[in-house]
């Protein structure tokens, strides 16, 4: 399932396959990478999909007697339900960029987003999804099967029927998010760190975004200007880019979050134990916090106390015990932001993993240490048996790998001098190469060579 991006800030036109379990963007700064991602954030993510496909009342009382039903999947519907989703990203690219309103024409006029699927492959695709999984609707979790062409099975936990609140999210929501959650598989929904994370938990209270709807509430209130009271109510504030903005929420909302734990807990607890030394702890008010290893008495910090590793790392980890489910999206701007090299290929190492365990990604990054680890792992995949003994002499662990099939390496560079151009790398076996990054590499090599002939011998020949 591939979509193109034309004509947005500096790229020219992209082409990004989401159907990849893992999606690089490399080259220089102010190419366009952190905008493609931000706008596949806009299409994957659920916070960007509405409600309002109502859902048959007597599936819901079958729900609710039996603790499960079989209801039939209406994918003419669903493909409408696409289109019409898909026709609201451009309109709202003012939001996903928090820009005025009054200046989105002059910036994205020209942009086009091409959802390169028709109608008969959606279908198909549709029909061929087979899978069981644990998913999250709102704050529900739920288990739904898909092992039909045109049916699917809702499975509901015996605490939750008994909730009121979740009888009417049925009635008003449920569907709407079904088919958000299966019209982009194998990404049910999407989670992003932008290169502001390690603020995000240092600032929450002052950038929190209860209070600034609060203040924008009151603010339009207050003024002389017309305004329609059931638009207030569902209006969000727009001062922060939609990325930022919904780690904002997360870091809002750390209280209900920390109560339920991930399939991928675990791998939280490596990051912790490998990169962080230490726990990343949510206090009892809602703050995060750090509790060290390299103290005698465990002493717990202050987010402000912290580290910038800790700074950096702590939304990820937050997000793997608590809300990572199997085939979300994750969204990485720079992932080696404030990591040292040896941390970088931990890091790279536990993504592999993660990859291998069911969740997607998108990595913008100019780390030469996290590139030419991604090689060493798809150089890893390979059967041969030399390779296998290559393996286990340096104590690589299982799902330490990625294979050739699962990845698509993104070049962003100026073939003009206004527009970026997006070329599709080749992997092979052996990895991938990206021009830039060899190119500075190969200049600092021979300059500091010529430096150091010349200091010893007199001559740089």
């Amino acid at each position: 399932m591939k979509v193109q991006i034309k004509n947005l800030g500096a790229v020219k036109d992209a082409t990004i396959d989401l159907s990849k379990k893992l999606n690089i963007f490399c080259g220089g700064n102010s190419t366009g990478k952190t905008y493609m991602a931000y706008i596949l954030y806009a299409i994957t993510s659920l916070e960007n999909k509405s409600f309002g496909i109502g859902f048959d009342k007597k599936y819901i009382d079958i729900l609710i007697e039996n603790n499960e039903v079989e209801i039939p999947l209406d994918i003419s519907q669903m493909y409408d339900f696409k289109q019409s989703e898909n026709k609201k990203i451009k309109p709202n690219l003012w939001k996903l960029f928090s820009i005025p309103e009054s200046s989105s024409n002059d910036f994205f006029s020209k942009t086009e987003i091409i959802f390169k699927e028709k109608e008969n492959d959606f279908f198909n695709r549709i029909k061929k999804i087979r899978f069981s999984e644990l998913i999250k609707f709102h704050t529900y979790t739920l288990t739904i099967e898909k092992t039909e062409d045109e049916k699917i099975k809702v499975i509901l936990f015996e605490d939750t029927i008994k909730n009121e609140e979740f009888v009417r999210y049925l009635d008003i929501a449920f569907l709407s998010i079904l088919y958000a959650k299966l019209i982009y598989y194998p990404i049910m929904s999407s989670t992003i760190f932008p290169v502001e994370r390690n603020s995000i938990f240092t600032f929450n209270k002052e950038l929190s975004i209860k209070n600034n709807e609060k203040y924008d509430l009151i603010k339009q209130l207050s003024s002389n200007e017309d305004y329609n009271r059931f638009d207030l109510l569902f209006s969000t504030s727009n001062r922060y880019p939609q990325p930022i903005r919904d780690c904002l929420k997360v870091a809002d909302d750390l209280d209900a979050i920390k109560k339920t734990n991930s399939v991928y807990f675990d791998f939280a607890i490596e990051i912790e134990k490998e990169l962080l030394d230490g726990s990343v702890v949510i206090g009892k008010n809602g703050n995060v916090e750090f509790s060290s290893n390299k103290t005698s008495k465990r002493k717990t910090l202050s987010f402000h106390q912290s580290s910038s590793i800790v700074k950096t790392l702590a939304g990820l980890v937050i997000y793997l015990k608590h809300t990572a489910l199997k085939n979300d999206l994750v969204i990485i701007d720079e992932p080696e932001l404030n990591l040292h090299p040896d941390n970088q290929i931990k890091l790279t190492r536990i993504i592999a993993q993660l990859i291998n365990k069911g969740l997607n990604f998108v990595i913008s990054t100019h780390s030469d240490y996290i590139l030419r680890e991604i090689n060493n792992l798809i150089m890893l995949s390979s059967n041969d048996e030399n390779i296998k003994s290559i393996r286990e002499e340096h104590h690589f662990k299982d799902g330490e790998y990625i294979n050739q099939k699962d990845i698509n390496v993104h070049y962003f560079y100026y073939k003009l001098k206004t527009q970026a151009s997006v070329d599709l790398i080749p992997v092979t076996e052996y990895g991938f190469e990206i021009p830039s990054i060899d190119a500075e590499i190969e200049k600092q090599n021979n300059l500091t060579n010529d430096l150091f002939y010349t200091l010893k011998y007199g001559t740089k020949e």
